[in-house]
């Protein structure tokens, strides 16, 4: 009885491998030939399929950049939609082979070309049906970043030691996940703006956040504006047209995205993160926040868990800035050195005073020249400026020189043009044209053109040297 079973276990055995071994193989091999037209159908039907789901990951790629100008579209998309191209040309090639046979084998097929090309046209079909298969995406794209708005380290930056030290505190802060304010204080033109663009460009590169988004608040804090401004970042079309419905909106999507730095930038007074719609972070969802500040005190009323004093350059690292921005290099006379270095004293150590004053005296290659600026600084007087503390005077007085310096007068038109402007505002060109064509700035010139060469060649000069 054992023997019988064992027996007949064995005989199915050999049995199924028979079947797998020789009969599918053959039965398949058949296929290609008496089923070729069948495989031609199918052949055809997944190139209808995959004809469907081209026009329609196509149609999501133009919608998606018609919704965000700056969306990138994923490699795999673009990838995908390359390899349903040659597919297809693939699908019209295989179509002119069977058309071109039929015609000069009409009467006596020939059975070794069908053969052949009906194992072509099986493989292929399998390809189309997983191109189709793989054509419903997580997502198209995403949003670009865009040149001015990527976070970056100017080469003509120096590091010095106050910076250096606020940048580890502050990258320590962020590691703590017990801490989610960080204030960033220092007198105007210390170079808070630069650290936390740094602290946001590192951030990024770490894989810290996900997301980092900077918002220059300045001293009108409107909430609306804000608002508008961080969910540009998200790419947030609000609904709702009030404060408070715009802030609700934006407190949902971000307690809903994780690792989210958001950077306020120049802050002057207390603001409310509720009413903006800032949530804050709380088991890895909301937002962690670095604001920078003049004022101490908006440290304080904003309730900072961590206070990063930013302080200005010693006398040395002072000198090595001016000396570069100023191009005074190892072939300088001596006298012009010493002369210098008295004008870069005059800067107290602010980047923003000493950069802006070096630049615009680069061009002074004598000792009396030298001489004149400096004593131009020792004796100017500045008018008295709303919320400008005593040691922040000495930036202004060398902005104003540095204005004075400014070649011609249509650079000083056209520089004291952009300054009405709201602050931070992005300044169209053409408007600056119109202005100064209506106001009559550069005389009576005899076209509208004539005033465009002008207010370029004037912006070009103001921007070369960063003034």
């Amino acid at each position: 009885m054992a023997g019988e079973f064992f027996s007949g276990a064995a005989s199915n055995a050999v049995g199924t491998l028979m079947v797998d071994y020789l009969v599918k193989p053959i039965e398949r091999r058949l296929r290609y030939l008496f089923r070729f037209h069948k495989l031609i159908e199918d052949l055809h039907q997944q190139q209808k399929n995959l004809n469907r789901e081209q026009t329609r990951v196509e149609e999501d790629v133009k919608e998606a950049k018609l919704q965000i100008q700056t969306q990138v579209i994923e490699d795999y998309v673009d990838e995908w939609l390359t390899n349903v191209d040659n597919a297809l040309k693939d699908v019209q090639n295989l179509d002119s082979r069977v058309e071109e046979n039929k015609r000069c084998f009409r009467l006596c097929p020939n059975w070794c070309w069908r053969y052949q090309l009906g194992k072509e046209i099986e493989k292929k079909t399998v390809y189309i049906s997983k191109l189709v298969e793989d054509s419903h995406f997580e997502r198209i794209g995403h949003r670009a970043e865009l040149p001015g708005l990527q976070f970056f380290t100017s080469k003509d930056i120096l590091a010095s030691k106050s910076s250096t030290a606020a940048f580890n505190k502050i990258m320590e802060a962020l590691k703590d996940d017990e801490v989610n304010m960080i204030g960033v204080w220092g007198m105007g033109g210390v170079g808070k703006t630069t650290l936390v663009k740094e602290v946001g460009k590192k951030t990024k590169e770490l894989g810290c956040f996900r997301k980092v988004i900077e918002v220059v608040v300045s001293q009108k804090s409107i909430i609306e504006n804000i608002q508008d401004k961080i969910a540009d970042f998200l790419d947030l079309k609000f609904e709702k047209k009030t404060k408070e419905g715009r802030a609700g909106e934006l407190w949902l999507r971000l307690e809903n995205e994780e690792k989210v730095l958001i950077i306020l930038d120049d802050m002057w007074n207390k603001v409310h993160l509720k009413d903006i719609g800032i949530p804050l972070n709380e088991n890895g969802k909301g937002c962690k926040i670095i604001l920078t500040t003049r004022l101490l005190k908006v440290c304080e009323s904003m309730e900072c868990q961590v206070f990063v004093p930013v302080d200005v350059l010693d006398d040395d690292e002072a000198w090595t800035l001016f000396r570069m921005k100023a191009n005074l290099n190892e072939r300088v006379s001596r006298d012009i050195l010493e002369e210098a270095q008295k004008v870069a004293k005059e800067c107290k150590g602010l980047p923003v005073a000493i950069v802006t004053l070096a630049t615009a005296l680069e061009s002074t290659k004598t000792r009396k020249g030298w001489e004149v600026a400096r004593k131009k600084l020792e004796s100017s007087r500045l008018v008295e400026i709303g919320n400008i503390g005593e040691e922040e005077k000495n930036a202004y007085l060398c902005i104003k020189m540095s204005y004075e310096h400014l070649k011609k007068e249509t650079n000083q038109k056209c520089f004291l043009l952009c300054a009405l402007y709201p602050e931070d505002h992005s300044i169209n060109v053409e408007d600056l044209v119109r202005y100064a064509w209506c106001l009559e700035l550069f005389g009576k010139a005899d076209s509208i053109e004539e005033v465009r060469i002008q207010v370029l060649g004037a912006i070009d000069y103001l921007i070369l040297p960063c003034y």
